[in-house]
């Protein structure tokens, strides 16, 4: 009887190198050492950073335009269209929504815009 519960028993191996994970490690541990373990979390957390980091660096840009436009056109001033084209801008791109006017904006952290009417935007100083 013993032999087949031997049979059932899944050898665990480290996810970081693919070694058997010895018995006395506790029995959540996916990797065969406490180093292999620190290790493994650095590569995920570069991972992690990274993925912010695509996420982050267009939103952060595309707010850096915005303040740009304000600078040169202002806040809460309506902007045709065609002065703003040239910046080339991901519209998709969004942190939030806020309402002004009795309309919803997109917020790209504390600046956000409006479009009104056809080809008319104002943009909002959030904070």
């Amino acid at each position: 009887m013993s032999s087949n519960k031997n049979k059932n028993i899944k050898m665990r191996e480290c996810l970081y190198c693919g070694e058997p994970i010895p018995d006395d490690r506790h029995k959540n541990a996916l990797t065969c050492t406490k180093e292999h373990a620190l290790l493994l979390k650095k590569e995920r957390e570069a991972n992690n950073y990274i993925k912010v980091r695509t996420t982050a660096d267009p939103i952060i840009k595309l707010r850096e335009d915005f303040y740009d436009m304000a600078k040169e056109f202002g806040f809460d001033v309506p902007i045709d269209f065609k002065y703003i084209s040239p910046y080339k801008i991901d519209w998709s791109l969004k942190t939030g929504t806020f309402i002004k006017e009795g309309c919803v904006g997109v917020a790209l952290g504390d600046i956000g815009y409006i479009f009104f009417k056809p080809l008319i935007l104002k943009i909002y100083k959030l904070c």
